[in-house]
């Protein structure tokens, strides 16, 4: 009887390991997903905010100008030149230097408001550069005038003949891209065309370039809204923007002629499923990207889904696609004017991003990418180049566009570059370390205790039918009592 509860006990024990490693290994997903929504807490106070407030990891930007080298040979006798020449000078390396301001948490919704203020900050030393290329600032006139009523356009013309502008200008790299020239006439021309009846007329800034630094002003983004996953931890990283819009109070709801409500490629959510296609707008470029499974790829020994971006759009080109947003108010969706690059579509300034990879050598050839941790949603690393150009075309109404011939003119191109560092990657290595050991010790219950279940059941079946060595020799001694048929007989000695 004792042994038969000996054994009761050993399988019930066996059951109840196996029985606790599986529970374990089914809760082991949520239980690290719970984990890693610590890690990735945005809510104030916690080690990811101050790093999304000040990040440390900055993106490194290669940037290259084209050199307009036969442009008066062009322009003052194009029926003896073949075609115009432009020469790829760089790369101009730069750091980009991103800060939050005017961060609030709320709580309501689980989202936090802020603005962004990016500058950026030379790598690398290199000896300053002089690039002849288009005036843009001449042209942005003739561009913009080019709707307008015939004598607008006049008074532009002799603008531009009074401040002396020419087709082309020859300014240091540093100029074109970041810092810009104040000229005399921007001032001229926005009381010119910012009138009330052009409000769909974006007004040049004080200074044009085609990068614009914010190395002095620091001015910041407009509101932004970011959703940090409280609630729905699908919709972690989802930035929403109001456009021009000066506060999103008062809407109940988001409407597409807003804004825009999509993740930014700063932070992704966990889980990703490689069979769903990512949409992502970069505000400061005027840019949609659609992202798309590629393949697997390492990254530093972590295992990672390589996306590559499949589409490249304007961001408000949508506004005139059969989806109501061509509805939408001359004044909704005013994105870059508070971004990195002051000068694109977005803002109807004639500024045109081309094919990534028509105008770069036949060695630098590289998709656009974005390489994601699945599990966590980690970007280690990512690769967007971009080259851009602008269309010098006739005005007959501005005199000095009459006789140019209409052209395609690059202006620039980048490459921003950004990967995981050592010391985060690091730890991103353990947190994934974590995961496997939790399944392996999950597992490792399960099959522990079905093997101690097996081994008690075949021992005991081999204890039962195993014969005892003195199994033959024992005897059974049983008590007698002899009888005399109830008779007394005396014993005599």
């Amino acid at each position: 009887m004792a042994s038969c509860c000996r054994w009761y006990l050993v399988v019930g024990l066996g059951l109840g390991t196996a029985a606790t490693g599986l529970i374990f290994l089914l809760a082991w997903r949520d239980i690290f997903d719970i984990l890693v929504a610590e890690e990735k807490s945005l809510l104030p106070g916690s080690a990811l905010y101050k790093e999304w407030r000040r990040p440390t990891i900055r993106p490194r930007w290669e940037f290259y100008a084209y050199n307009w080298s036969n442009a008066e040979a062009f322009l003052s006798v194009p029926q003896k030149v073949s075609s115009a020449s432009f020469e790829e000078l760089g790369p101009y390396t730069y750091d980009e230097y991103t800060e939050v301001v005017d961060v609030k948490f709320h709580q309501a919704n689980g989202t936090l408001s802020y603005r962004k203020r990016t500058f950026f900050r030379q790598s690398d030393v290199t000896v300053p550069v002089e690039i002849t290329s288009v005036n843009f600032v001449a042209l942005l006139a003739s561009h913009l005038a080019r709707t307008m009523h015939y004598s607008v356009q006049r008074e532009l013309s002799l603008l531009l003949h009074s401040y002396g502008q020419g087709v082309t200008v020859s300014r240091p790299v540093g100029q074109l891209l970041f810092t810009g020239q104040r000229e005399p006439m921007l001032e001229q021309m926005r009381k010119l065309l910012c009138t009330g009846k052009n409000v769909s007329v974006p007004c040049p800034d004080e200074r044009l370039a085609y990068f614009r630094t914010f190395n002095v002003s620091r001015r910041p983004s407009e509101m932004y809204s970011m959703d940090v996953g409280v609630q729905d931890r699908a919709s972690y990283g989802i930035v929403r923007s109001w456009g021009s819009l000066a506060s999103p109070a008062g809407h109940a709801q988001f409407q597409p002629c807003d804004g825009f409500a999509d993740l930014t490629g700063d932070l992704f959510p966990s889980r990703i499923d490689r069979l769903k296609p990512i949409t992502i707008v970069l505000p400061e470029l005027c840019r949609r990207l659609t992202l798309e499974f590629d393949r697997e790829q390492l990254v530093d020994g972590i295992v990672g889904y390589r996306y590559t971006v499949r589409m490249v759009r304007p961001f408000n080109g949508e506004m005139t696609e059969p989806t109501g947003m061509n509805s939408c108010p001359d004044v909704s969706i005013r994105l870059g004017r508070y971004g990195i690059l002051n000068s694109n579509e977005c803002n109807g300034l004639p500024v045109f991003e081309a094919d990534p990879n028509s105008d770069q050598p036949a060695d630098d050839k590289r998709q656009l990418y974005f390489i994601l941790e699945p599990t966590t949603g980690t970007v280690l690393e990512s690769y967007i180049g971009l080259t851009y150009h602008t269309v010098l075309r006739p005005n007959e109404h501005i005199a000095l566009f009459q006789n140019v011939p209409e052209l395609r003119i690059p202006l620039f191109r980048f490459v921003r570059h950004i990967q995981l560092s050592e010391m985060k990657s690091a730890k991103l290595k353990q947190l994934l370390h974590l995961l496997d050991v939790g399944h392996q010790v999950a597992l490792g219950g399960c099959i522990s205790g079905l093997t101690i279940v097996l081994l008690t059941v075949l021992y005991a079946c081999w204890w039962s039918r195993k014969p005892s060595k003195n199994r033959n020799d024992e005897y059974s001694i049983i008590g007698m009592q002899l009888s005399n048929g109830e008779r007394d007989t005396p014993f005599v000695k």
